[in-house]
């Protein structure tokens, strides 16, 4: 049995579900679709309420690593499907992972791509970094399968996700996907990269995704903190090993200095999208990270 797993977070399910349910009937598979809803607010919990064949809403927000842990709990399948509740999938989409399941392969990341429509002035910072940095097909993301795990679209057995599980001292919003997937590859456990992305529905407005991302630092400064003796997992993250390259030549305060000059100038470019290029949006990253590191302990 696959378990389809859709934690729930203030986004309208019910089409994602209406469509697996339907692929589900078509296959003669044998599949249960469960929700977790984390806390959504009342209009979102009163659309979504007894949504799929199992659903189940949280008396508070938990956040992506521990719900995702949950569904251990409230599934009966010997695979867990995963999806984001803002995915949008073709036709062939459940079919495309049940052919792999007599393999021996534990874990499947099927991708994600972004639709052009969604490429809208207040959003293009979004798009960008969703089809610049997220959307790889399945050949490039077999290069580095670890570094490109991603928990939006992915499917695992019980047992590693058992295992493994999410490191639930990760509270805030980001990352828990980088430390999964290392924690997969310290463990000797294969990721195969599959072609069966999913479209990603909900393309935030560049300001909300400057949000995100300002808390997604938060949570990878926590991260290194209990993981900074761990020098391969320091090289295995972009910003990390940005972080040791200018430590290493003792420029991190002088990047600082100069973050800290333009942080308000560069933060308004990035949120009213007149700023877009990668390379000074992770160079605001890496500012940030800084100063959750070194000045804000």
């Amino acid at each position: 049995m696959i378990s389809i797993c859709i934690p729930i977070f203030n986004y309208d399910v019910r089409p994602l579900v209406s469509s697996l349910a339907r692929q589900a009937k078509e296959q003669n598979a044998e599949v249960e679709i469960v929700c977790i809803d984390d806390h959504s607010d009342a209009q979102f919990e009163a659309m979504n309420h007894g949504v799929g064949d199992v659903y189940v809403k949280l008396p508070k927000n938990v956040g992506r690593a521990a719900i995702r842990n949950l569904f251990l709990k409230h599934t009966k399948g010997e695979w867990l499907l995963f999806l984001d509740n803002d995915s949008i999938v073709n036709d062939c989409f459940l079919a495309r992972y049940l052919v792999w399941l007599d393999k021996d392969t534990k874990v499947m990341v099927g991708g994600r791509i972004y639709d052009p429509k969604s490429d809208r002035p207040e959003c293009h910072l979004r798009y960008r970094y969703g089809v610049e940095v997220e959307s790889r097909n399945e050949k490039s993301r077999r290069k580095e399968p670890y570094r490109s795990f991603m928990t939006n679209n992915f499917l695992i057995h019980r047992e590693v996700l058992q295992q493994i599980g999410f490191d639930e001292r990760i509270n805030l919003y980001g990352h828990e996907d980088t430390l999964f997937g290392y924690r997969l590859e310290m463990a000797g456990i294969p990721i195969l990269h599959i072609d069966n992305a999913v479209v990603n529905g909900e393309v935030e407005t560049n300001a909300d995704f400057v949000n995100k991302s300002e808390e997604a630092v938060k949570s990878l400064v926590t991260i290194y903190g209990f993981m900074q003796g761990d020098a391969r997992f320091c090289q295995s993250v972009r910003l990390l090993r940005a972080y040791n390259s200018v430590c290493h030549w003792h420029l991190s305060g002088l990047v600082y200095a100069v973050f800290k000059l333009f942080y308000k100038p560069l933060r308004l470019l990035l949120v009213n999208g007149r700023c877009t290029s990668m390379a000074v949006f992770n160079f605001y990253k890496l500012g940030l990270f800084i100063k959750g590191v070194r000045y804000e302990k």
